[in-house]
């Protein structure tokens, strides 16, 4: 993860030969920088996905997706005395919805499957390489003072089965649920690794609420 978050932090700092840098100075909206600046924020997203959210990390992520939103909202000012060369309009909505879901993910803990989106705005990554999924993931929640965890396994058929793992949850006392009848417990199955971290916190939020009082309530 070491050379994309560098990607990263040198497009927060304006650097030159960066996709932001080239929008800030040169007004040109370079297609190869811009991905990229996207596929190194994947990266940086996968790698943390089970961590407590890091501030600088998380400033650069804000302040990166707040500069090109910027540059887009110029583009289509009545004030705006240039023009970004190379600017996808006919793809643009395409890009906003890849960038909203990139920043969610980050702050949600979920990273979207690129297989998903739009093939009209073909991601390079795709044609280059296929991604190898692990045969086990370890998921956490690290969130208002909970620690949950689960361990998904891989199938023959690539999908993966989460298992809740106790072991150091330390809330799992004030579960609803028995500790005999939660060990091991199988909780759902998903197409992908990369699913797997958004269906694992959705299915704790759904279960820990409020955040604040650490309490597990029936699922819904």
């Amino acid at each position: 993860m070491e050379n994309e978050l560098q990607v990263l932090m040198n497009n927060y700092n304006g650097t030159d030969n960066t996709f932001i840098h080239k929008l800030n100075e040169e007004s040109i909206f370079e297609f190869p920088l811009f991905w990229e600046y996207y596929n190194s924020v994947r990266v940086v997203i996968k790698e943390t996905l089970d961590k407590p959210l890091d501030r600088e990390i998380s400033r650069a992520i804000s302040y990166t997706h707040a500069k090109i939103l910027e540059h887009i909202i110029w583009e289509y000012s009545d004030n705006n005395l240039g023009q970004i060369k190379n600017f996808p309009f006919v793809k643009l909505h395409l890009i906003m919805e890849r960038l909203s879901f990139l920043v969610d993910g980050y702050f949600q803990g979920y990273l979207i499957d690129e297989s998903n989106f739009d093939e009209e705005l073909q991601n390079p990554l795709l044609e280059e390489q296929v991604e190898l999924e692990p045969s086990i993931i370890h998921l956490g929640f690290f969130k208002k003072g909970l620690d949950i965890h689960a361990v998904g396994f891989k199938n023959k058929d690539r999908t993966y089965d989460i298992f809740l793992n106790e072991e150091d949850d330390k809330f799992l006392v004030d579960s609803k649920l028995s500790r005999r009848e939660v060990q091991g417990t199988f909780i759902f199955s998903v197409s992908d690794s990369s699913s797997a971290f958004r269906v694992f916190h959705e299915w704790v939020m759904k279960r820990y609420s409020p955040f604040s009082s650490n309490n597990l309530c029936e699922g819904q």
